[in-house]
């Protein structure tokens, strides 16, 4: 007897649903999961454009016709993964911020000390802007962030968090013996992210104070003393000396994260 075909009818299972069988979930899944796929692999080629467009400006313009034209994808298809000019930005800066970090950690990689890995990633965090041939090469990672605290500074602030984690947990490993008025690891994350951030802003996009700067030494100097570690100048500089990024290994971030695969 041969197989009958049985006619579609409402009390068949749906395709992927809750009553298919076994190989319909599996076709369902791998569909999904190509459909999902692409998608990333997509929006990934479109940040690592716009990545790339920042970079050439050192953040000064960019617009989704450029990010687009970048990509070699229409307009169109940016608006399907991306709401606005602000949310393309916003999953820019995270994605350097991920890059940040990864550079950070590996900048602080010889450093076996908790006083001496916070102090190196501190000094790492100051000199990447200034360690590429091209001056101030980071300029447009710093103009992007003022932009985005303008427009979504709560979403900045989660798009920061593996720098700020990393830097909490270097925080929280060397204050361990410190004697410290700081109220605990988060207040005295925040002063440390804070002097470096600001430390940062004015190297990359100008000096609005009217005195002479610190150096990058000072500023490691000041930041580790504040929380009742203090160190000398040698100590502080010998500690630079052993950064994997003082040996010219510097990059920009953007640049990084441009040429990132997707």
């Amino acid at each position: 007897m041969g197989f009958v075909e049985a006619s579609p009818t409402s009390e068949q299972p749906a395709q992927g649903g809750q009553g298919a069988t076994d190989w319909q979930r599996r076709v369902v899944g791998r569909s999904l999961e190509g459909a999902k796929r692409r998608s990333l692999d997509r929006s990934s080629a479109l940040v690592r454009a716009a990545a790339r467009v920042l970079e050439r400006t050192n953040g000064q313009s960019l617009t989704v016709q450029e990010v687009a034209d970048e990509a070699g994808q229409s307009l169109r298809t940016l608006y399907q993964y991306f709401s606005s000019k602000d949310d393309l930005l916003l999953a820019v800066y995270e994605e350097a911020m991920q890059v940040y970090a990864r550079l950070l950690h590996a900048a602080i990689r010889p450093l076996d000390d908790p006083v001496e890995r916070l102090a190196g990633a501190i000094i790492a965090a100051a000199r990447m802007p200034v360690l590429h041939q091209r001056a101030g090469v980071d300029r447009g990672l710093s103009a992007l962030r003022l932009q985005l605290s303008q427009a979504a500074p709560e979403l900045v602030a989660r798009s920061q968090a593996p720098v700020t984690t990393l830097f909490r947990e270097l925080v929280g490993e060397a204050m361990v013996d410190a004697r410290t008025t700081v109220g605990g690891v988060d207040a005295a994350t925040y002063f440390v992210c804070a002097m470096r951030t600001s430390f940062i802003l004015s190297m990359t996009l100008g000096n609005e104070y009217a005195v002479e700067m610190p150096d990058v030494i000072d500023l490691s100097c000041f930041c580790v003393a504040g929380l009742g570690l203090e160190r000398s100048r040698p100590w502080h500089e010998a500690v630079d000396g052993r950064l994997e990024l003082s040996r010219g290994q510097g990059r920009s971030i953007l640049r990084r994260l441009a040429r990132e695969p997707a």
